[in-house]
Formats: C-alpha cells, structure tokens, sequence
C-alpha cells in the first residue's frame, strides 16, 4: 500500500513540475498590458516605457503601456487588482500606491498584499532636503538647532498632503526633533516658487528634481535619503551621515493580480533583472535620478509590507488626513 501511494506521488510530481516550466515557456503568447497610473511624460512613465521596450523584446511579445492615471493611481490599482492572474496585466506599481495610499484611506479599493503578487523592485528615487541660500543652516545638525530655537518660523513645503515629500517631512521631525512648519501645495511647481521667493525655507524633493537648483547654487542641499550618497550630488551627505538615519526612497516596481502563476511571475523577475542589469537601462536610469535595485520576488513583498507598516506608524502618530 505504501508503495502504491509514494508511485502516485511520485506520477504527480513529475506531471505537475513540467507543468509548471511548460508554462513558463509558452508564456506570453500575446501581448502583455503595462497599466501606468500616471500621465504620459512624467519619470514613472518614462521608466515604464523603458522596461516595456526591453523586456518586451527579451520576451519576443510586445509590451503595451497604457497611461491610466487619476485619483493618485487608484483607478489603475483597482483595475489591476481584478484583471485575470494570468500575466498578461501588469501594474507600474510605486510606493505612493502601494504603501502610502492604503493607510490615508480606508475605502482604497484593494488591499496591497492581498491583492497583488510584487514581481519585482525595479528602481529606488531618493530625495533630499533642499534649503534656500539665505536660510542661516548648512547641515542637518544646524537646520534642526534654528528650527528649534525659532519654533514654527521655518517653514517646509510639500507637493500636498499625505505625499512623499509630506510624510518624509513627518519622518525627519519624528526623527531628529526638528520644529518645522509643514505648507503643502498642489504640485512641485508652485512649491519650488514659493521656495525661490523665500516663502519657504526648506523642502525634500528629489534628486533629478533638485540638481538643477542646486547646481546654479539657487537653493542648497543638506542631505540625502538614501543609505549612500546620490550619484547626482555626491557631495552632499547622506542624512545618517548627518546623525539623522532615515531611510526613504520614491521607489518603482511591477506588480501582477494575486493568483498569477508562480513560474510566470518568476519567468518576469529572471527577465526584468536581466534589463536592470543593460547597461543602456543603467546609464538611462541614472540620467533620471533614479538607481536600479532588483532581486527576487519574495524580498519585494516582505519590502512592499514593511515600508507600508513604516508610513502607517508616521501617518497615524502625525494624524494626517486626507480630505
């Protein structure tokens, strides 16, 4: 009897493991949708479109983008999340989706690991806290030595509530006991007028965003979110250089519908880490501020967990709210 049972253990292992690489290998049979919750042009399209190109010709399929973009890129999100789990819809998935939304509000429409299997971290896009020339501080140390002795007179954009750039603002005082004044605006544009005019005095934005400021000395960079120095401004310290360890980057992956095969979603992580590793990926990341990260599947999820869990406890201990 026992012997007849491990035999027929043994039939169904050898059927189901060709199985799985017979699918692997058939797959894609036709194209496969890359939805972007952003409009067209911006740098989380721009990347979209450049693992697309790549990976879809690694793949012999096309890779088609499609820009669905609104309500901070939930509309994308939801969709994704009840598109058949079969590898042909895929999501540009960023921490702003993935991490921040869910936490801000309860009626989202999906749920971030629930919902979704995390293929791969693609690129992380730190940022940096910027302040304007006259500003009487040129380190961290200085920023939150003025900010507590002039309290609520050092004032801190953001490009809106419960963004990024908001909620690393909430991290760095949570951090290092800074006293700054948080003045959200509708976008970076407007923030960085007003920074300009001397409105405001600090703000984090990111490090493409930055360096044309800061490299005509417009405004000054006193440190980085990222665990070394930018590329793009290696002479500005990293913020646990500067006694401050946080850690935050804008960061970019590909997600697919939970339930998608296993050896598809592997098949995608072996061929997206086989663009990331290009050099004209590379070189064309850098030029966008951003740096390649990649890795195995099951790393991005326990990172998509943790990073969501870390801006819940900044979100929930400043009470911010979106209305």
């Amino acid at each position: 009897m026992l012997r007849i049972t491990l035999r027929v253990v043994a039939t169904v292992l050898t059927c189901i493991v060709p199985a799985g690489a017979a699918l692997a290998q058939a797959y894609p049979a036709k194209p496969i949708k890359l939805i972007v919750p952003f409009t067209p042009g911006g740098s989380q399209d721009v990347i979209g479109r450049l693992f697309a190109q790549k990976v879809g010709e690694s793949l012999g399929q096309q890779i088609v983008v499609e820009n669905k973009a609104g309500a901070g890129g939930q509309i994308a999100t939801q969709e994704v999340a009840r598109a058949a789990p079969d590898g042909y819809t895929l999501l540009l998935s960023t921490g702003a989706q993935m991490a921040i939304e869910p936490s801000l509000n309860p009626k989202v429409g999906y749920d971030p690991i629930k919902d979704f299997v995390h293929v791969v971290h693609l690129a992380d896009a730190p940022l940096v806290l910027l302040a304007t020339p006259g500003l009487p501080a040129g380190s961290v140390k200085e920023l939150v030595a003025l900010s507590k002795a002039k309290k609520g007179e050092v004032n801190t954009a953001s490009t809106g509530n419960g963004t990024y750039t908001h909620l690393t603002i909430e991290l760095f005082k949570a951090a290092s006991g800074a006293d700054l004044t948080h003045i959200p605006y509708k976008g970076a544009a407007p923030a960085f007028n007003d920074m300009l005019g001397g409105q405001v005095q600090t703000m984090f934005t990111t490090t493409a965003s930055a360096q044309p400021y800061t490299s005509t000395n417009r405004l000054k960079a006193l440190a980085v979110t990222s665990p070394r120095r930018s590329p793009m401004l290696p002479d500005v310290p990293t913020f646990a250089e500067a006694g401050v360890p946080i850690d935050v980057s804008v960061w970019v992956g590909m997600a697919a519908p939970a339930g998608t095969p296993p050896a598809i979603v592997e098949r995608l992580n072996v061929e997206f880490n086989k663009a990331l590793a290009a050099p004209d990926v590379k070189a064309r990341l850098a030029a966008l501020g951003v740096e390649p990260v990649g890795g195995g599947s099951a790393e991005f999820a326990q990172y998509v967990r943790s990073d969501g869990e870390r801006w819940a406890r900044i979100i929930k201990s400043a009470g911010i709210k979106v209305e």
